[in-house]
């Protein structure tokens, strides 16, 4: 799978994509706000690009080593349930829209990980469920407060974030990578 197809395809598509719609104001409860202040994973100093420019050299310069991508692998999932519960559980329009594309976003780059993971062979030891284990109480205890706000309880956040992170090692072990984009049917719809 070329990856790096596949993020500067999604670039293009953004810088074309129309920006939320910022003028209407945004909606979000204080306890949320905070919270999504501190979940945010890229620093305010790189621009996208320069973090996929940085990224793309730290890669080809050394491979990162198997820790590095497990761990980027169990912080993606628990982005994921975290933006889910944002972009589920508010009514702001502006707020859905965002944390519906950040959720996009980790989605492509769970695939990626599980990828780079597949090529490595590596097997998920209980290392590593540990890790997913303490990370997500680090989780409950640090946005707990607002994923109750935004109406997701602790006991279905872990298991949520659970189920992908056990679903993301079967599709390490699965096989080669399935190429991402729309499916295709067999047999088109209403066709007997």
């Amino acid at each position: 799978m070329d990856w790096s197809a596949v993020f500067e395809a999604e670039a293009r598509r953004r810088k074309v994509r129309p920006q939320p719609a910022w003028g209407s104001g945004v909606r979000l409860d204080p306890v949320v706000a905070r919270s999504v202040r501190r979940f945010q994973q890229a620093p305010d100093e790189l621009t996208a690009e320069d973090q996929r420019l940085v990224a793309r050299l730290l890669e080809t310069a050394s491979k990162p080593g198997r820790s590095d991508v497990m761990s980027q692998l169990i912080s993606d999932v628990l982005a994921l349930g975290y933006y889910r519960a944002l972009r589920d559980g508010t009514r702001d329009p502006v707020t859905v829209e965002v944390a519906a594309r950040v959720f996009a976003g980790l989605e492509r780059r769970l695939g990626y990980h599980v990828d780079r993971l597949r090529r490595q062979r590596i097997a998920a030891s209980v290392k590593w469920r540990a890790k997913a284990v303490l990370e997500t109480g680090g989780v409950l205890v640090g946005h707990g407060r607002a994923l109750r706000r935004l109406g997701t309880p602790w006991l279905a956040f872990v298991t949520d974030a659970w189920a992908q992170f056990e679903r993301a090692l079967a599709d390490v072990h699965r096989g080669p990578s399935v190429r991402p984009g729309p499916r295709v049917r067999a047999r088109p719809r209403g066709l007997v």
